[in-house]
């Protein structure tokens, strides 16, 4: 494992056109090559949107090395258990819904305030399900 601060840039530099149609080799066939076409490799790519996607998982491997070199492997272990334990909350949406505070602290973001704490993007919904009415269907048990 490398200690790398920023994500690795694996942008598409060059579009191959070997593979297309018969009759002419410079027009991809997306039926022979699959679903996967040379637009979606070009077109709205910026090299910077892969690392930004990537820019917390590779803060969080960083610290995970960091810890497993300083404490030994039994850190980063303990760590990635208690972020799966706290990252199962769940509340039911009469009870402000599920927060995952405890991932924050876990994961250094306590003290730090986003968009998505503020806008949570259910502000639109009308009517709430009804508190027995969540419960039933999270322990299965509509009938």
């Amino acid at each position: 494992m490398s200690l790398r601060i920023a994500p690795a840039s694996n942008h598409a530099t060059q579009v191959s056109t070997s593979k297309g149609a018969p009759s002419v080799r410079s027009i991809p066939d997306p039926i022979r090559e699959g679903l996967h076409s040379v637009s979606a490799d070009v077109n709205g790519r910026h090299p910077l949107e892969v690392r930004l996607k990537n820019w917390d998982e590779t803060q969080q491997a960083l610290k995970m090395e960091s810890l497993m070199r300083v404490y030994g492997a039994h850190e980063p272990i303990r760590r990635g258990m208690e972020m799966k334990i706290s990252g199962s909350d769940w509340r039911p949406i009469q009870l402000g819904g599920p927060s995952n505070f405890h991932l924050d602290i876990l994961n250094g973001k306590d003290a730090t305030i986003e968009w998505e704490d503020i806008y949570k993007g259910n502000d639109n919904t009308e009517e709430l399900p009804g508190f027995h009415a969540e419960m039933e269907s999270k322990l299965k048990m509509n009938w």
